[in-house]
């Protein structure tokens, strides 16, 4: 193709993407008026899932486009579909984890002088809504040995198993073990990663010498993508990602797949009770897996995969019981079909609102790199070329499907942060083939020769160096003495005294009671208060639709609740709607039948009528 026809593709390609998001806001499906779960959307009777459409087509037009190029002008050089059905490649792996062990061991050092220097938990900011989606579960579970019935969860199980590992590991129940536990995790989460880029490494042909130093540069990076003080990068809940990656990408250079095919189907299956949309995207991912393997005639990884999960789930049934797996499921449905409903936000519209929308340059730039990963994939993967054997481009489709799919977090809730979380996945392809071709661009010129030594020698020197001006000995002498006073700390040590005195006032008053209800979004009071919530749903704004509705309604009945905190300060309302005008069945039962006990500096608890 002449560089005349390839610049008019690309002018065309670019009138596609402004011509997708001009166009992103008339992209609208209707809006029924309902009795289902309230939320930012519907109060701006907008259909929760517009932005969903809307990507596909903005995402769709120009990957067919591309798609359509590579076809037209390059059928010669393309591979016919059925290709990629055929028999995988398998050939001797020449980067073993031997040539990378002393690297590894650095960068393993590297990591642990980084926690090591970590500061402790920090005693002034308390997140009564994130926090307390984890500590109060935890605590309900303690007092009724009970999981998914008596707490209804944002996420998953993670949100009661963490506090409760955390507190088992450290022997003591505190605010500050749960939030050590948390660096702990992120820690792990950063081992898995570069594990992750070890495998990911052994792709293409380069030589073993420059494979050193693509799993160096990419381990390097991919670690700046994890951070033990946010949590709008990669954290705690993608470290089953990493770990399925870790078995996934295997099946696609190993001849004998039994336990591969095991270990990912149990990795997917756990992760759907730990993280239910993680392990959506997960199982989505194994079922397209499953068709590849159909179509593909390897009906024996079909068999075992399907085999594995149904005994994965069987495991979990039998482990938790019928009741408590009933309401898993009963939560997993109202999570999956509500929660963009209740929690989601308008996707900022693609380069038209970079001025006027204070995330709409992050959420242009995320999305741009999302579409640029793919352009950059489709040749890659459809063009014949020396770089990468068919089972190395088979994962990568399946990669980018993962990247793919899991952006629908930032199609959700689409502020700055979730949109930061649904960005990394896909910037890890991009670094990994930036690096792959720098390689090549200097092989080919032939600007350096590397062999093993030398380029381990590199790769260690350069972590040496980083790990001199990261360090801290001060904090990593201290650090045991730091942590413990941490993890012991009282819980009221997170308070104010203002809090102090409102908690011991409602502490106080419900001293004779089992159980408190919470109808606020200050998830974290009834931990504070150490009184577990009256009926599963302590995270009361998530309940919203009639017919939840109408359960938690039934509960409050049943169990004669008797003291409901109906407002606090302790969280701002979560996207300007109160949790009365989220449930408002439920808060037309509690006016009815409840009466006014204290109304102070923003607190408000009710008691039911006699």
């Amino acid at each position: 193709m002449s560089l005349g026809k390839k610049f008019t593709h690309f002018i065309i390609l670019l009138l596609i993407v402004f011509f997708c998001s001009y166009f992103w806001n008339f992209i609208k499906l209707p809006f029924y008026e309902d009795k289902e779960s309230v939320g930012a959307l519907s109060k701006l009777k907008l259909n929760h899932l517009n932005d969903t459409l809307r990507y596909l087509i903005f995402m769709g037009a120009p990957l067919a486009y591309c798609f359509f190029l590579i076809y037209k002008n390059y059928r010669h050089q393309a591979f016919n579909i059925g290709h990629f059905f055929g028999t995988l490649e398998t050939s001797e792996d020449n980067f073993g984890f031997k040539n990378v062990r002393l690297i590894f061991l650095f960068l393993f050092l590297l990591l642990l002088t980084e926690f090591l220097s970590l500061q402790a938990p920090n005693k002034d900011f308390l997140d009564s809504l994130h926090d307390g989606d984890f500590l109060t579960p935890s605590l309900n579970y303690i007092n009724t040995k009970q999981f998914w019935q008596s707490s209804f969860t944002v996420h998953g199980g993670s949100n009661i198993f963490y506090p409760l590992i955390s507190w088992k590991l450290f022997g003591v129940q505190t605010i500050g073990a749960y939030e050590s536990f948390k660096l702990i995790l992120t820690f792990v989460l950063k081992i898995l990663s570069v594990i992750f880029v070890f495998y990911i490494s052994k792709f293409s042909k380069l030589e073993t010498s420059y494979k050193i130093i693509l799993f160096t540069i990419l381990s390097l990076i991919i670690l700046t993508l994890s951070s033990y003080n946010a949590t709008n990068y990669l954290n705690y809940r993608d470290l089953y990602v990493f770990v399925f990656f870790i078995f996934f990408i295997q099946c696609f250079y190993k001849k004998e797949q039994i336990l591969l095919n095991f270990l990912i189907s149990i990795t997917a299956a756990s992760t759907v009770f730990m993280h239910i949309d993680i392990g959506i995207y997960l199982l989505t991912l194994l079922f397209c897996y499953k068709i590849y393997l159909l179509i593909s005639k390897r009906y024996k990884d079909f068999s075992q995969i399907l085999f594995f999960l149904f005994f994965s789930f069987l495991i979990f049934f039998l482990i938790f019981g019928k009741s408590e797996i009933m309401s898993f499921l009963i939560h997993l449905k109202h999570i999956a079909l509500n929660i963009d409903r209740i929690h989601g936000l308008k996707y900022p519209e693609p380069f038209y609102s970079m001025e006027v929308h204070s995330d709409g340059s992050r959420a242009t730039r995320t999305l741009m790199l999302q579409l640029i990963s793919g352009i950059i994939l489709i040749p890659i993967i459809f063009l014949k070329n020396k770089y990468f054997k068919l089972n190395e481009k088979l994962f990568f489709i399946f990669f980018y499907f993962y990247c793919f799919i899991a952006f629908k977090n930032a199609l959700g809730r689409s502020d700055g942060p979730h949109i930061m979380m649904s960005s990394d996945w896909q910037s890890i392809i991009m670094y990994f083939f930036a690096i792959h071709f720098i390689i090549y661009f200097f092989k080919k010129y032939k600007f350096f020769k590397l062999n093993r030594r030398f380029s381990s020698f590199l790769s260690i020197l350069v972590i040496c160096v980083i790990i001199f001006f990261n360090l801290q000995l001060n904090n990593i002498v201290n650090f045991k003495d730091r942590f413990s006073k941490s993890i012991n700390a009282s819980d009221t040590e997170y308070l104010t005294e203002d809090r102090i005195k409102m908690v011991n006032l409602i502490k106080n008053e419900v001293k004779n009671e089992y159980c408190i209800q919470n109808f606020t979004e200050d998830l974290i009071l009834p931990y504070l208060i150490k009184k577990p919530t009256c009926n599963k749903y302590f995270s009361s704004w998530l309940a919203s639709g009639y017919k939840i509705e109408q359960d938690y309604i039934e509960q409050l009945k049943v169990k004669k609740v008797k003291y409901v905190l109906y407002n606090s300060p302790g969280f701002m309302v979560i996207d300007n709607i109160s949790t009365p005008d989220r449930l408002k069945y439920v808060n037309k039962f509690i006016s009815e039948n409840y009466a006014e006990v204290f109304n102070l500096d923003g607190y408000r608890l009710v008691k039911i009528k006699d």
